[in-house]
């Protein structure tokens, strides 16, 4: 019985790598986009004057101290219409000057904006979108027999990069550990409970590690595969210079 993948598994795979990687870094530039936005946002509503009516509004107020009794509270009257008014459009302002500027952000900035979990999960299925497509190419071209193909196939994505690369990692050619941190990253996203809430905050600096270290990671399957194909390391590559030149 022949295999039943042919090239247009290959074609799908790397389809599939592109979608993720492209959108992954929508997600990033969106991420990064609001959090500007929210910045500038802050310092817009600090010349805003209150009303006299908001005044009246906030003698009335009751802060609940309690997370559960803020959300169960009705804050529909906090403001008055003009202030609400006011807030709406410098909102509004804030994310169309950000989307249209570039702003610097340091290495260390964690970014807090909920568009980080699409660009983790989305980096993480190109990554291993492009490991399953090797794993493939390693069992028709006889480099692993069946039997070990179907093992491996469904291991742990850590475990399908250590076994492809077990020569490297003895002899130290590769290094693997961002990846290693990007999937703990990831797993933070897939398991979003309260704590992984609060602490899934990559530093930008960590992102840019990890994109360096999946890019060669790639150059190696690529010297190994020799496909007549534009090379994912230097697309991942070149999305990674866009985000620094714009946001760092």
């Amino acid at each position: 019985m022949g295999d039943k993948h042919d090239i247009e598994t290959y074609s799908k795979l790397a389809i599939g790598a592109s979608f993720y990687l492209e959108q992954s870094f929508v997600c990033i530039d969106s991420a990064l986009s609001y959090e500007f936005a929210s910045i500038l946002f802050s310092k817009a509503i600090e010349k805003i004057d209150p009303t006299k009516e908001d005044r009246k509004l906030f003698e009335k107020m009751v802060l609940p101290e309690s997370p559960v009794d803020v959300l169960q509270a009705d804050f529909a009257n906090a403001q008055s219409d003009e202030t609400a008014k006011k807030m709406s459009d410098l909102w509004q302002l804030s994310q169309l000057h950000a989307q249209k500027n570039k702003h610097k952000f340091g290495l260390d900035h964690k970014i807090d904006s909920i568009e980080i979990l699409g660009h983790l999960n989305s980096f993480g299925f190109f990554f291993e979108t492009l490991i399953n497509r090797h794993l493939l190419f390693l069992k028709q071209s006889e480099l692993i027999d069946d039997f070990s193909y179907s093992r491996i196939s469904v291991a742990r994505i850590m475990e399908r990069l250590i076994y492809i690369f077990k020569e490297e990692l003895s002899q130290n050619n590769i290094q693997i550990n961002e990846l290693t941190n990007l999937f703990k990253l990831r797993n933070k996203t897939v398991h979003f409970t309260p704590d992984n809430a609060l602490a899934l905050k990559p530093r930008i600096s960590e992102l840019i590690k990890i994109w360096n270290q999946c890019a060669k990671v790639l150059t190696k399957l690529e010297e190994k595969e020799r496909f007549n194909e534009e090379k994912f390391s230097a697309i991942v590559l070149n999305y990674a210079l866009q985000v620094q030149s714009k946001w760092n």
